[in-house]
């Protein structure tokens, strides 16, 4: 059994990505197990404003009011001009505590999520560069065998960028990139994948969300469960399901 921690974006909560994730989570059978937390933000609408994503403010104010599990989430906040971060400290708190009750093989996070997932591989890597996530001296859990990152992003802040100080994080990374994302533009991405020993970057023809047609689907079952460790396939061998590249689309200001 490989467990796997997912981490959703701006807006999105547990709920929302484990139906978005259905068909993927579906293809990787009993045997890979899905923890789907929660971000610890509760956005109001204020929070919204200028964010595109599928789900407009209005539907995510009313889903909020009428099915509290619908309720936006994030796992911080950020200025305008994303160089200050509140809430990061309270979403490390939560998730170190998941850590050690679940004890993951890896995560999967999506935007903001995937930025966060970044973090948390590099602070197992190297948690005398970030101590919050310690408990009694020690981290919560081994580094995660693998991370997937759609849409993701390196965190800018000062204060959390520190922990890719020490070079490249070395846990194997699968980077999906939208060729028409522009909510987190290319060089957005780019930023995170450079801050990996040992990046795989796959594309999709889309924008800003996480690809599950039936090569894609296939795909994250088949890379996921090379990480098993009765598995005698690399995840380098994996058979890629991208399209070759082409010109990404602009950006727009987004508030992740």
């Amino acid at each position: 059994m490989l467990k796997i921690l997912a981490l959703h974006g701006y807006t999105g909560n547990g709920l929302l990505f484990r139906r978005k994730l259905s068909a993927i989570r579906k293809q990787c059978g009993p045997d890979v197990e899905f923890y789907w937390a929660d971000g610890p933000m509760i956005l109001a609408p204020a929070d919204m404003q200028g964010f595109q994503s599928e789900t407009t403010t209005a539907q995510l104010k009313k889903a909020s009011e009428t099915d509290p599990e619908l309720t936006p989430r994030a796992w911080w906040r950020a200025n305008e001009d994303k160089t200050v971060y509140w809430g990061t400290d309270e979403s490390v708190e939560y998730v170190k505590k998941l850590m050690v009750e679940q004890q993951f093989d890896g995560v999967f996070g999506f935007s903001q999520g995937a930025a966060f997932a970044g973090l948390l591989c590099a602070m197992l890597e190297r948690p005398h560069l970030y101590p919050q996530i310690l408990i009694d001296g020690e981290p919560p859990q081994p580094p995660f065998k693998f991370g997937i990152f759609a849409g993701g992003f390196k965190p800018l802040p000062a204060s959390l960028a520190a922990v890719f100080s020490e070079g490249p994080i070395t846990t194997p990374t699968l980077h999906v990139i939208g060729k028409n994302d522009v909510i987190v533009y290319a060089p957005r991405s780019q930023m995170l994948i450079e801050v990996c020993e040992n990046p795989r970057v796959e594309q999709h023809d889309g924008g800003h969300f996480v690809p599950s047609a039936a090569p894609w689907r296939n795909f994250f079952r088949d890379y996921i469960k090379s990480f098993d460790p009765a598995s005698t396939t690399s995840h380098e061998s994996i058979v890629s399901p991208s399209t070759p590249a082409s010109t990404p689309a602009p950006s727009v200001a987004s508030v992740l």
